[in-house]
């Protein structure tokens, strides 16, 4: 699964940065929701408790929206209010995986 989509069209040592740098963000959230196996979050809420708001919440979504396609994540099929006055999904991390 592509982690860094390099929209920039980014090349050469600066794009290794990059993707280094959206593998780690991966596997911070991972890190951190396998931790809380039973917990459901939004990404907003992610992106205070892992990053403490330093990076962008479009960010967050598109590594939990890899982590889902990847099956390390699911979606819990609800929705909060989140931080950002828009309602946003809840994921858990996917118990398939854990047994």
């Amino acid at each position: 699964m592509k982690n860094y989509y390099n929209t920039t069209n980014e090349s050469g040592k600066q794009l290794e940065v990059f993707e280094t740098k959206a593998k780690t963000q991966n596997e911070k959230i991972m890190e951190f929701l396998s931790d809380q196996k039973a917990i459901e979050y939004g990404a907003s809420q992610i992106l205070k408790l892992v990053f403490n708001g330093t990076i962008p919440l479009t960010s967050v979504r598109r590594s939990i929206t890899n982590l889902v396609a990847e099956n390390r994540l699911r979606y819990t099929g609800d929705t909060r209010m989140g931080s950002f006055g828009r309602q946003e999904k809840l994921i858990i991390v996917n118990e398939l995986l854990t047994i």
